[in-house]
């Protein structure tokens, strides 16, 4: 047998990997030099030996398994990992990448690469962990903003509420008035901002995603919108929208947030508003169009930050509702953009997953 593979042996000999040939059995035929260092043993205490003694038994029936499979399938190659025997007694994880050339007249054999992987297992082992932990704190985290969130708006609402009664109830001068309602108004976004702030950090992938009509989670957005649309006279326009994957809830309040903004950052132009999806491969990408006060180029990247207003601060607004669009959309894997000039109104374009692969646009709109 040493002669047969001995023009391959000249090939092997000096790799990094553990090298072994061996028959359709298992048993061990040969053993490169790297064999000492991976496993401890001399190659001349390997020859004889059955390499599945070695794995650990709770690895030993995947690993049978898989040079089964190398067997059925030859050239190969096959690759698994599992834990394998030192020769002081400890196991660590071996990465195998076995071929088989029992049919190839120089080898005829099965040749199994060999290398130590324990760090990197390790290493994943403490990134799952490390995930594990986030996620617990995440959760932890919201379950505080929850709970903060509430215990904070009760004296707000308590302010509110007796600077409103000390209005009524008391002499003022103008000045005196004024200044309660500086409090009232200061009380009103200080709760406009909790609010928001809530949904930023509650905003997240809870349940597993699932087919949405994306028409009905905009005919919500529009319904939550009423007062908005029939103050600013909005006209909204909507071509047919598609199925797609995600959470009602969510895109409800993206499409809330990005028309609600459109109304918000108007033109004196009556309010224009269009929203249209087109497919890009497994994608749909959404837009909505307004014909409002529109934003530099320079600025476009930086409006999705938190707390970031550009426009007019004496509307309304705490900053985050473009920011928690932005964490919306990420979360089901898409992007979100705008393509916009100042004085020509706002594009602003998200993608999303399609639901299946040829459902058209009818079959949501039905």
């Amino acid at each position: 047998m040493a002669a047969s593979f001995a023009g391959f042996q000249s090939l092997i000999e000096n790799s990094p990997d553990a090298i072994s040939l061996i028959d359709r059995r298992g048993e061990i035929l040969y053993g490169s030099a790297s064999t000492s260092k991976l496993f401890g043993y001399l190659p001349e205490e390997l020859i004889g030996r059955n390499c599945l003694d070695l794995v650990h038994p709770e690895d030993r029936y995947h690993s049978s398994c898989a040079l089964q499979q190398v067997l059925s399938k030859p050239p190969g190659p096959i690759q698994w990992e599992a834990r394998v025997l030192h020769k002081n007694n400890n196991y660590s994880w071996v990465e195998s990448t076995v071929s088989n050339f029992l049919l190839d007249s120089e080898v005829q054999a099965i040749v199994m690469h060999q290398r130590d992987v324990s760090e990197r297992r390790a290493a994943d082992g403490e990134k799952q962990q490390h995930a594990e932990e986030l996620v617990r704190s995440n959760l932890r985290l919201e379950e505080f903003a929850y709970t903060a969130a509430h215990d904070l708006r009760e004296p707000l609402r308590t302010i509110s509420i007796y600077t409103e009664m000390l209005i009524r109830i008391t002499p003022m001068n103008p000045d005196a008035k004024e200044m309660a309602g500086f409090i009232l108004d200061g009380a009103a976004r200080m709760s406009a901002l909790i609010t928001d702030l809530l949904s930023f950090a509650s905003t997240g992938l809870h349940e597993t995603p699932r087919p949405v009509r994306l028409q009905d989670a905009l005919a919500q957005a529009m319904r939550n919108l009423t007062p908005a649309i029939q103050e600013s006279g909005a006209r909204v326009t909507v071509d047919g929208l598609p199925l797609v994957v995600g959470d009602e809830i969510h895109l409800v309040r993206l499409f809330q947030n990005l028309i609600g903004n459109a109304i918000k950052y108007r033109s004196q132009d009556p309010v224009e508003i269009h929203v249209s999806a087109n497919r890009r491969g497994a994608a749909w990408v959404v837009g909505i169009k307004d014909n409002g006060i529109g934003i530099a180029p320079r600025d476009q990247s930086r409006v999705f930050k938190p707390f970031i207003r550009l426009a007019n601060r004496d509307l309304p607004g705490t900053g985050l509702g473009l920011a928690v669009c932005k964490k919306i959309v990420e979360d089901y894997g898409g992007e979100i953009w705008v393509e916009s000039k100042l004085g020509t109104g706002s594009t602003f374009c998200f993608t999303i997953q399609a639901a299946g692969q040829d459902r058209a646009l009818a079959q949501a709109a039905s």
